[in-house]
């Protein structure tokens, strides 16, 4: 047993100056280097409850939307906060008000499985804006406007994630008639990275 142990020891002095000098000049042990993330494009499909305890409330919003890759890739998770991916969707209410938007998307990585974003954007509606607006619909005063939103996200694995979403049409400031009121939306989307 004690020959086996000094033939192993042997072995790995002879091989420690030959591993040593395929190294780079100044590296004493090599591990390669981490790669930065890829960027990706991600498809987000799901559904809201629009605009609960108000006007048009009870009503289903199906959400389909497209975000790009980070326009820089960084490796460091709070610097990559600010940099922003951009994305393209729609909101639509087959018995209420729809909309489609564009905008910039801040994602945070909480941990490697938890993730928060804000959104901000411009929009644009198909709501009611006229003086006379039925009962069961929102009174818009306009058909432009922005979009906000905050999400709390679950990466299920590296493809599919589970996003909680709260959205907001904001149409302040664009007509002071009868205190115009854009939907909110509560809803969950799934999203696709590819």
């Amino acid at each position: 047993m004690i020959r086996v142990a000094l033939l192993l020891l042997a072995g790995l002095m002879v091989a420690a100056p030959l591993q040593a000098q395929s190294l780079p000049p100044g590296v004493t042990s090599y591990a390669p280097a981490t790669d930065a993330p890829l960027p990706s494009w991600e498809a987000r499909l799901g559904i809201a409850a629009a605009n609960p305890a108000g006007r048009e409330g009870g009503l289903l919003n199906f959400n389909g939307e497209l975000v790009t890759p980070r326009v820089l890739t960084l490796n460091d998770r709070i610097a990559s906060a600010f940099v922003p991916r951009f994305h393209l969707g729609s909101s639509v209410n087959f018995n209420g008000t729809r909309f489609a938007y564009a905008g910039a998307t801040w994602t945070l990585d909480i941990t490697k499985t938890v993730f928060v974003e804000g959104s901000l954007g411009a929009a644009i509606n198909d709501g009611k804006t006229g003086l006379v607006v039925p009962e069961d619909r929102l009174n818009l005063g306009c058909n432009a406007g922005t979009r906000e939103a905050a999400a709390l996200g679950f990466k299920l694995n590296d493809r599919w994630s589970l996003i909680a979403s709260l959205e907001h049409f904001s149409t302040t400031g664009c007509s002071d008639r009868n205190n115009p009121r854009g939907p909110a939306n509560f809803g969950a989307r799934l999203g696709y990275t590819f």
